[in-house]
């Protein structure tokens, strides 16, 4: 867009009415103009103006507009009153303007217009795109933002709205204007702040205005300017009402007056005390002025014949003491028609059309036109060009506000109703849209059952562009409108819907296992219960398997997962088996029932074949072929462990999901170091941990410098190693998740290496401990080998309880059939043997393991 930028703002039409006079801001524009001067020469600066309503914010921007439309780029951001709800609401509008998004235009349309502007401007920003179609509601197929941090998610997106305007000013100087920052939500304050930060060598100028209650931290910004606009002093005052007082009939009562015209009458000796008179009650606010002039015409007070005459004695005005009550006398006086037609103006809010309005009012377009020309040259409200139906805004928020509370509250509900079956009606086709408007008029309506149907949409809406403040918030407002509804099964499906979507966030904002999470899981259980089981409690059922099994609780969790397997296949629907069976799977490799964990997954692959998982728009094979490889690996069939590792290496690269090729790389990692090939591991470990840190994935990042620093103390830098794993035990624990075995006996038995075996011992015992609290046996054999290593280095004389634990850790690996666990078990047990002169008994028991595999000669452990 150039020049005067989007065609909504309300002084365009108003320009074309007559404004009146703009008087007593010369120092404000000489400002502008200054910081104009900067911006176009690199210096970008941000000028911010603050005051009280009605003083003139919005037309001190539009007066700028004017005089400089042609230099530059504008793009614009207009708040509404009650956008603190809506996330990026006027960012969006901004967007949306800016791609020349129409609200016609389909999906395939919206991202072929914002891939071409992005790649025409500059194809270095290929890489915004996700974040841009993330925001815009326009993503397809598997997200790669899903499982991004939320924090890094919100980042990026910011950048990349930053990245995009500061080339765009590359091309030429570009006014970026927001309007209303009081009531902005947090992700556009978020934008803000970034901007402010960054185009202080762009060719940008940034314009904001707010009313003084807003809040920022940009005062001591170089950049940075505010202009407060006090209420005009007594001479400027008076030159705008002797404009207001000179302007012709025509712009009453015909629309058609310009601010060149030259009739002076309101120059006249007899109205001096009448413009003391206004100036003085309404303190120099130039919205307030107008209005209690109009006033004074509305009731013929004033007469307006060519020129204005006083018809009544002073002492007989009554100006009313606010603008509130000015505009309340106002709208008091219009025609019950008009009055009743504004009123409905002022409910329906941001979606005025023709159409809509035509809808709400119930009456026939010949009906309306001359009424709503009426409340235009009353200057309520004016008309703006637009590419579709006509449109019109509100001269004033102050306007929409009062004749809004001059309603009876019933009379308010039934025009929220009416108005949000209108929309319905309108843009079916487009309701992902204006989920949130219908939203807020259902809720205004009291119609909770409508209302929740878009509180639901809204929340998802909000989750898919990663505004998890505002999904949350959605929730929040959501179940409250449950309360209303009546304990039966339609309140329990609503309640559930939104549980569902609050059990999704709270896993982004708090952790997968945290206690805001599964308060949600287990209130979906219960509400499953309550709708008679199957589909509906399986769903929260198996999220609390997945919260059982990150939180190390594998006993419980299996016996959990298997009750699901058979509420599954109850229900026949192959994605909930799937799922089911793939927990089961999980939770049974936790407790080292490997046969048994690749059972299920076999069965997950074949329930799932052509299902995708609605979480993650991914494939259920990667995972779990990720879990079979470890399995396969413990129970000793090596060759099928690593055939299977590299198969969904391969698979995760070519299908470019990049979760499951950070899944995939973990695997690699973890086999590899399982099989004792440290550089191997340090490789894929490194590849997985780069791959997480750029795309947010905070628990598998924390996962993959784990498995790197183990590589690294097996290489031998111990320190570096040490560091790492106790950083990622860290980002665990802040997560709320318990630390693992797999990551405690590495640890420990670095300890011991340094020094600090009694450390490493309580870790151990810890670790076992909490194996046998939780059933999580899978790493058992392992920490007790590593416990006995560990004694062995405090005491060199304590063989009898190295032995010990060497035998106990053999015995766990042969009850759980883990081959692999047990040949580490036999040879640190051989060692032993052979140091204390039992070297028949270590041969007989190294020959039996050995003996049984047929495959991995070459690595270190069948090698020794």
């Amino acid at each position: 867009m150039t020049g005067l930028g989007p065609l909504r703002t309300r002084f365009q039409r108003a320009a074309a009415q007559g404004l009146t006079k703009f008087v007593g801001r010369q120092r404000e524009m000489e400002a502008l103009r200054h910081a104009a001067e900067l911006a176009r020469a690199g210096h970008g600066q941000v000028v911010a103006a603050m005051a009280e309503p009605g003083v003139g914010k919005s037309r001190l921007f539009h007066e700028f507009k004017l005089v400089s439309a042609s230099e530059w780029m504008t793009l614009e951001a207009f708040s509404v009153s009650h956008g603190k709800a809506s996330a990026y609401l006027p960012v969006l509008e901004l967007l949306r303007d800016y791609f020349r998004i129409a609200p016609t235009d389909d999906l395939r349309i919206r991202r072929e217009k914002v891939t071409g502007r992005v790649l025409t401007l500059d194809r270095s920003l290929e890489d915004a795109l996700p974040y841009l179609f993330g925001l815009l509601g326009l993503s397809e197929g598997d997200d790669p933002l899903a499982q991004m941090d939320p924090q890094l998610r919100r980042r990026r997106t910011h950048e990349a709205i930053k990245r995009l305007l500061l080339r765009e000013s590359l091309n030429q100087p570009l006014m970026v204007i927001f309007e209303d920052l009081h009531w902005i939500d947090g992700e556009t304050q978020g934008l803000l702040n970034l901007l402010v930060e960054s185009i202080a060598t762009a060719q940008i100028l940034l314009l904001v205005n707010y009313r003084p209650e807003y809040r920022h931290e940009w005062g001591s910004r170089t950049v940075y300017t505010q202009l407060r606009l006090d209420p005009l002093g007594r001479e400027s005052a008076e030159e705008m009402l002797d404009a207001l007082l000179s302007m012709p009939l025509a712009r009453s009562v015909a629309g058609e007056g310009k601010r060149g015209d030259e009739s002076r009458a309101g120059e006249g000796a007899d109205l001096a005390p009448l413009k003391r008179l206004i100036v003085e009650r309404t303190e120099g606010n130039p919205f307030f002025m107008e209005e209690a002039v109009q006033v004074l015409l509305d009731e013929g007070a004033l007469a307006r014949n060519g020129e204005i005459k006083l018809i009544r004695p002073l002492a007989e005005l009554k100006i009313p003491p606010t603008v509130q009550a000015v505009l309340a006398a106002r709208i008091d006086r219009l025609p019950a028609a008009d009055k009743e037609l504004l009123q409905t103006l002022a409910v329906i809010g941001k979606d005025l059309t023709s159409s809509v309005i035509e809808a709400v009012a119930g009456q026939s377009k010949a009906r309306l036109e001359p009424m709503l020309a009426d409340l235009q040259l009353g200057e309520f409200i004016y008309e703006q060009p637009s590419l579709g139906a006509t449109e019109y805004t509100f001269k004033h928020a102050l306007t929409q506000e009062v004749a809004y509370h001059s309603l009876l509250a019933e009379h308010r509900r039934a025009l929220h109703e009416r108005t949000a079956r209108a929309i319905e009606t309108l843009y079916s086709h487009q309701l992902e849209d204006r989920c949130s408007s219908l939203f807020r008029h259902y809720s205004l309506a009291h119609q909770p059952v409508k209302a929740l149907c878009y509180a639901q949409m809204t929340a998802e809406q909000a989750l898919n562009r990663g505004a998890y403040a505002e999904a949350f918030s959605t929730v929040e407002n959501g179940l409250k409108l449950v309360n209303e509804l009546a304990e039966d099964r339609e309140r329990l499906g609503a309640e559930l819907a939104l549980r569902s979507i609050e059990s999704a966030v709270a896993r982004v904002l708090h952790g997968a296992i945290s206690p805001e999470r599964e308060r949600a899981v287990r209130r979906l259980c219960e509400l499953g219960e309550k709708l008679g089981g199957g589909e509906h409690s399986l769903r929260g059922l198996i999220a609390l398997c997945s919260i059982l099994f990150n939180r190390g609780e594998s006993a419980r969790g299996l016996e959990l997962a298997r009750r699901c397997i058979v509420l599954a296949e109850e229900t026949a629907q192959a994605g909930l088996l799937a799922a089911a069976h793939q927990q089961a799977g999980l939770l049974a490799h936790g407790c080292g029932k490997q046969k048994e964990a690749i059972s299920h997954m076999q069965h997950a692959r074949e329930a799932s074949r052509g299902v995708t998982l609605a979480s993650s728009g991914m494939s259920m094979l990667p995972r779990t072929v990720v879990n079979d490889a470890f399995a396969l690996q413990l129970l000793g069939r090596i060759g099928e462990a690593g055939n299977l590792a590299e198969e969904v290496l391969r698979r995760a690269r070519e299908s470019g999901h990049l979760l499951s090729l950070a899944r995939a790389l973990l695997t690699s990692a973890g086999l590899c170091l399982f099989r004792r090939q440290p550089e191997a591991a340090l490789s894929h470990a490194h590849e997985a941990m780069v791959l997480s840190e750029e795309n947010g994935f905070v628990q598998w990042h924390a996962i993959a410098k784990s498995r790197h620093g183990v590589a690294l103390t097996e290489l031998g830098q111990l320190d570096h190693g040490v560091a790492e794993l106790q950083e990622s035990i860290a980002v665990i624990e802040a997560r709320g998740g318990p630390v693992r075995q797999a990551l405690t006996a590495p640890l420990a038995r670095c300890y011991s290496m340094m020094g600090r075996t009694d450390e490493a011992v309580r870790m151990l015992d810890e670790a076992l401990a909490h194996g046998e609290r939780s059933g999580e046996k899978v790493w058992q054999a392992e920490t007790l080998r590593f416990k006995g290593e560990v004694l062995l280095m405090r005491d060199d004389a304590a063989t009898a309880a190295t032995e010990h634990c060497f035998r106990a850790s053999l015995e766990v690996a042969r009850q759980q059939e883990a081959r692999w666990w047990e040949l580490r078990a036999s040879v640190s047990l051989a060692r032993l043997l052979r140091d204390t002169n039992r070297r028949d008994e270590a041969r007989t028991m190294l020959a039996d393991i050995y003996g049984w595999f047929t495959e991995g000669f070459d690595l270190p452990n069948l090698k020794e």
